[in-house]
């Protein structure tokens, strides 16, 4: 697992000097510790820093062809790569290093562009092609490693992270204002723009390519298949199919030359990854992780200890109090280098920090809800689309009810594609609107909305496995994690159970009327009932205790008139009533847009 940079000058006498990717590299010095390399090729300079996992003594980047017309740098890990070695050493490549890096040079040498569709795991990477004078980039298919890309006074630079490309001084830093619209109306930044002008995202799936004179080229590579659905003799085979997926899925990510580890929040998804986990690995040398709180209705660690009693590992457990939560906001504003409104980001970087103290790689449950149907709103989505109430206007009955029920009453009469955003998110566009005077747009669910090759209650999964995962939760575990120098892997995405996934009917997910019904059963088999039971919970943190606490004034300093009066951009009266309101969803994401404006736009 590494970080990545690079600037490709198009002026080919334009020398790349080694201390502007030195820049570059320490910007993201948190992303790989251990090494740094660089790459120096007249106009064109790679760099990377890495955390050793595979190959520890020769995987050093960047790695070469053997003719040194091929360089690259890479970040991530190919699970697969043995497999792929074994077929290069046949058509007579050969080999430096025992690296999974060096795999993908050799791939790309052999099938070019194609290679990615072949690799399997999770990744960023670019490849200099000295001979064709071209830069080539790949993200992977579900978009779990970053990349970003610009092109600045008269050169194209890209990096893991935001910030790798902010410490280049051409770049200004100017708001994209549609960003910022969609930033209130989502909660984050939907790719593949940015909240900066200037700076675009490499979609999942797709890889780019760009020339010394250049010219930028993208293409996807890779889409989701939910065309094709699965016929099962009876519910006891399919789980017993799932669980297979699931175990290949875990054993691929047991490989690695130091110790792995696993996050057990006491949920079912990580406390199936933990369960399988048990046919590779002793459970006494299971080294399991969880964290707590002192407010006890956003502590689940007690469940945690039931699950690892269960199962035989051994947990390692600790409670944080809200001054930990508190005095870490600093910390992760410079984690975000774009506005992100989940506050899970505070006890994910605790709980990243907590377990780096002991293993460089551990598992995650992250993917299971997207996959098998976790969230209540896909039980609303199969209401409307399977049983006909989408023809009643329920939307006219929302003003009889408050809190969740009108919601779902005001937009229940929307196309999916709409409705599955705006039933979880911060602001409704008219709210966007009055708070900065840009109505946002729905360019991107509508590009998706045209993507989706399925029918019904299905395009739910597919939207928030083209959003809402690679732009918010995976940026949160990706940054949360990196910050830490801790690398997660996470089953549940394994590409293969994903796509299998898709092949099973909304209906049998949410048999019953239950959220990932199919996880709950096989669960009962490994886990307490305690822990199968459960209601969906997300990773929680006491915002609306510490806005009525004694901090809540500090903490709504950021907030205050005459800042925002002076800022100019958001609109004081709606911020005020925000406020009185208590709306506590809208008033994160107001304070991390000043945390963020306070220390990026002025650094």
């Amino acid at each position: 697992m590494c970080g990545i940079n690079g600037v490709l000058e198009f002026n080919s006498h334009q020398k790349v000097a080694r201390e502007t990717i030195a820049k570059m590299n320490k910007a993201i010095y948190h992303r790989g510790p251990d090494e740094e390399g660089y790459f120096e090729g007249g106009n064109i300079g790679l760099g990377s820093r890495r955390l050793s996992i595979i190959d520890l003594a020769s995987g050093q980047q960047p790695i070469f062809s053997e003719d040194k017309k091929l360089v690259i740098v890479f970040n991530g890990e190919i699970y697969n790569y043995r497999v792929l070695r074994q077929t290069l050493l046949r058509k007579g490549h050969h080999f430096k290093t025992n690296s999974d890096t060096e795999v993908i040079l050799h791939l790309y040498e052999q099938e070019g562009e194609s290679c990615v569709k072949r690799l399997d795991g999770m990744f960023s990477l670019a490849i200099w092609n000295v001979k064709k004078g071209e830069l080539f980039l790949a993200r992977d298919p579900l978009g779990k490693k970053p990349l970003f890309w610009a092109i600045v006074e008269n050169k194209f630079i890209f990096s893991s992270e935001i910030k790798g490309l902010l410490s280049d001084k051409d770049l200004k830093r100017n708001i994209d204002e549609e960003s910022l619209a969609k930033y209130f109306l989502y909660g984050f930044v939907p790719a593949s723009a940015s909240i900066f002008r200037n700076i675009q995202k490499l979609l999942p799936g797709h890889f780019l390519t760009v020339d010394s004179k250049g010219r930028v080229r993208t293409k996807k590579y890779w889409e989701l298949d939910y065309r094709v659905k699965e016929e099962f003799l009876n519910e006891g085979s399919l789980e017993d199919k799932i669980i297979e997926y699931l175990e290949k899925a875990v054993e691929k990510r047991l490989i690695a030359d130091v110790p792995v580890g696993v996050f057990l929040s006491g949920g079912i998804d990580s406390g199936l990854v933990t369960a399988v986990m048990r046919n590779f690995i002793s459970p006494s040398e299971i080294e399991a992780f969880s964290i707590g709180f002192g407010e006890k209705d956003y502590d689940e660690s007690s469940l945690a200890g039931l699950v690892a009693k269960k199962l035989e590992v051994n947990l390692h457990l600790k409670i944080f109090s809200e001054k930990d939560l508190l005095s870490l906001i600093p910390e992760v504003v410079d984690i975000l280098d774009e506005p992100m409104a989940d506050s899970s980001i505070l006890p994910t970087v605790l709980l990243s920090r907590f377990t780096r103290e002991k293993v460089k790689v551990a598992l995650s449950g992250d993917g299971g809800d997207e996959n098998f149907a976790g969230y209540p709103k896909y039980l609303a989505h199969l209401l409307l689309e399977n049983f006909g109430l989408k023809k009643i206007p329920l939307s006219l009955f929302s003003s009889y009810f408050s809190g969740k029920s009108s919601l779902f009453l005001t937009h229940a009469n929307q196309p999916l594609f709409l409705r599955n955003q705006l039933w979880i998110n911060p602001f409704s566009p008219n709210e966007v609107g009055k708070l900065i005077g840009i109505r946002p747009t729905f360019t991107d669910l509508e590009r998706y909305h045209l993507d989706f090759n399925g029918k019904g209650a299905d395009e739910a999964f597919f939207l928030d496995q083209k959003i809402t995962l690679p732009d918010l939760y995976l940026v949160k575990t990706d940054r949360a994690s990196m910050a830490a120098s801790l690398e997660i892997r996470s089953p549940f995405l394994d590409r293969d159970l994903t796509m299998f996934a898709a092949r099973i009917p909304p209906l049998i997910k949410l048999k019953s009327f239950k959220t990932k019904s199919l996880l709950r059963n096989i669960a009962k088999k490994y886990l307490p009932l305690e822990a199968v039971n459960k209601p969906k919970k997300g990773f929680g943190v006491p915002i609306s205790l510490w806005l009525k606490g004694k901090d809540g004034n500090k903490i709504l300093g950021a907030l205050s008139k005459e800042k925002i009066k002076k800022e100019g951009i958001l609109d004081c009266k709606i911020v005020e009533d925000i406020i009185k309101s208590g709306r506590t969803q809208q008033i994160w994401a107001l304070l991390v847009y000043e945390w963020w404006r306070e220390k990026w736009l002025k650094s």
